[in-house]
Parts: C-alpha cells; structure tokens; sequence
C-alpha cells in the first residue's frame, strides 16, 4: 500500500499525500491529497489496497482532465 508519492507533470512538481481522520477534510476517512507547491489542488478517496501506480494513475488522470483550468484556479478545490 502507498502512503505517498512525488510525481512530475508538464514541468511541475505534485505531492500526494495520505491523510487520515479530521485531517482529511471535507472527505471522512482516508484520502489522498494532491498539492503543488504546498497549495491543495484536489483530494481523492483512499481505497484499501491502493499502490503507487494506482496513485499516480488517478493523479495524472485527473491531471489531463483538468489540463484547462486557469492557472489562479489551482489550488481550489
């Protein structure tokens, strides 16, 4: 199971991050939290089982989704 990874994607760094309980918030229970440069980009929830590869799939799936948004919308959720 993964507790965390640092991926690259179109020249920027991404951390993911599990949280758990109260700091997972607005979510209950387990999380991973993306963030770039310390900003929140967006959180997904942790299933049972998750491996890196799962992660970083998820992340860079959600990532090309969202290639579109505005620079100054990074960072909301």
């Amino acid at each position: 199971m993964a507790e965390g990874l640092t991926l690259d994607w179109r020249g920027n760094r991404y951390d993911v991050a599990k949280s758990e309980g109260r700091e997972a918030k607005p979510d209950k229970g387990s999380v991973w939290q993306v963030s770039r440069d310390g900003a929140p980009v967006t959180s997904f929830p942790a299933e049972s089982g998750d491996d890196v590869e799962a992660v970083r799939e998820k992340v860079l799936a959600w990532l090309e989704a969202n290639a579109q948004r505005p620079a100054a919308d990074v960072g909301r959720q």
